[in-house]
């Protein structure tokens, strides 16, 4: 099956830094690429030298601002959906004025999308590459770990997070326990990333524990499943109900309420309890190197796209 893959953001500067928005166009074979906006697909389609037999606008497709209608799309066409809480109404209604047939997202609202749009959506996690994330065998140097910005209340709408400012209230009960080794890189004032995919992954990797928290309206990010891949202990901030049978606490991961009220008691349960920690990454490390890669992704999108036809 040959799948045109539209995505202004692969292959780019910006994915450079965030490399999930590579992540399952790298893993496709039969694929040809276009990171123009189309106004005409039937156009398009005519000048380049490939047939395909489904359409798929890729997590990137919506950066660049383009909600509008595309003339003659008459294939099968799927619209990963990211961000949603950007610009909401725009990204579903690109959806039903061109007719996309599917649409996944890593978001846990696929019912209000489906009803809003009429649109078939499924939940459709994100995957991590096991070449970067993966057991590397180094000495544990920090107890717990986190990196990444503050600014989750600062720059989306209101309601868009259970509960706000959840990592700097993390940051304040980390700060406040005695004999405990913690990486921290997190601000809002500068670039918090770890901008080398490497490096990022090596820290992981010398830490026990990793924190994630959910982004807007609940999204489990790249974040969650990196951490899995790498053998340490995935700390997390409780999962949408949807993510039930793919997070789950005490078997593949610990995970804390979201008001912290366990925080701390989860923690230290941790810390206490290495043959515990080690059961639980040993889990999380098969299930998810054996469902969850960029690999995977691509195979069940390929999946859903032959459903189409």
């Amino acid at each position: 099956m040959k799948i045109l893959y539209i995505d202004p953001v692969v292959r780019s500067p910006v994915s450079a830094n965030y490399k999930y928005y590579d992540g399952i166009y790298d893993s496709l074979t039969d694929v040809f690429l276009y990171r123009g906006v189309p106004q005409d697909m039937q156009v398009l389609i005519d000048n380049i030298d490939f047939v395909p037999d489904v359409v798929v606008f890729g997590l990137g497709w919506f950066n660049h601002g383009f909600y509008g209608e595309i003339k003659n799309i008459n294939l099968p066409s799927v619209c990963i959906l990211f961000k949603p809480q950007n610009n909401l109404e725009e990204k579903l209604s690109f959806c039903k004025i061109n007719n996309i047939e599917r649409i996944l997202t890593p978001i846990p609202r696929c019912e209000e999308y489906e009803a809003n749009t009429g649109i078939q959506t499924k939940l459709f996690t994100y995957g991590f590459d096991p070449v970067v994330f993966l057991k590397r065998g180094s000495d544990k140097e920090y107890d717990i770990g986190f990196s990444g910005a503050l600014h989750q209340s600062k720059h989306y709408p209101s309601g868009s997070f259970v509960c706000d400012n959840i990592r700097s209230r993390i940051f304040d009960k980390l700060n406040n326990i005695n004999d405990i080794n913690v990486f921290w890189s997190a601000s809002d004032d500068k670039p918090a990333r770890i901008p080398n995919y490497e490096e990022y992954a090596k820290l992981i990797d010398k830490s026990k524990m990793w924190i994630a928290t959910q982004a807007a309206f609940g999204d489990i990010t790249p974040r969650f499943f990196e951490i899995l891949g790498t053998g340490t202990l995935l700390f997390c901030q409780e999962a949408p109900d949807e993510y039930s049978e793919i997070l789950k606490d005490g078997v593949n991961c610990i995970q804390f309420k979201s008001d912290l009220s366990d925080f701390e008691e989860k923690l230290k349960y941790c810390l206490e309890n290495p043959e515990k920690v080690k059961e639980i990454t040993d889990n999380a490390y098969r299930y998810f190197h054996g469902n969850y890669t960029w690999k995977n992704k691509a195979q069940e999108l390929i999946e859903i796209c032959e459903d189409l036809l």
